[in-house]
């Protein structure tokens, strides 16, 4: 079961997701350029290795990954207005304001009491608040009883 945190965090781990899967599309694309061509001078006998191109392989995986990253790209503005509409439930302004900037602007904690004009403190026990009230709005959207 997604706790609050991980809910609000899912625009977030879906956009790092899509820079993992694009960083492992270019080392397999460069793997792919850089395995050896198809070797004709071996008789195929059962048992024996695979006589198809090593690379391949690479550019099936790099294939694999793009259509991850595509299926991903599609999902993230649904997951981002969810998060927002379920933050919008809230009726404190700055508590809102803090789980926007934390979960949708990304900004660390010092930049949020930089911008809100507050203390890191003050930042810090204002996000345990918002979590708190919004902990039922997120279990409402998800279904959930409790």
């Amino acid at each position: 079961m997604m706790d609050t945190k991980e809910y609000l965090s899912q625009y977030r781990d879906a956009v790092r997701k899509i820079d993992k899967l694009k960083k492992e599309v270019e080392y397999y694309t460069h793997m792919s350029n850089t395995v050896p061509g198809m070797n004709f001078d071996q008789v195929r006998v059962d048992g024996t290795r695979k006589l198809d191109a090593p690379f391949t392989k690479w550019i099936h995986k790099a294939l694999d990954c793009e259509f991850k990253i595509k299926e991903i790209e599609n999902q993230i503005p649904a997951i981002k207005d969810e998060i927002i509409i379920t933050i919008e439930k809230l009726e404190d302004t700055e508590l809102k304001s803090v789980l926007i900037y934390r979960y949708i602007d990304w900004l660390s904690w010092s930049e949020i009491a930089k911008e809100m004009y507050c203390s890191y403190a003050t930042v810090r026990r204002k996000h345990s608040q918002a979590l708190e009230q919004i902990t039922p709005h997120v279990r409402m959207s998800r279904g959930e009883q409790g």
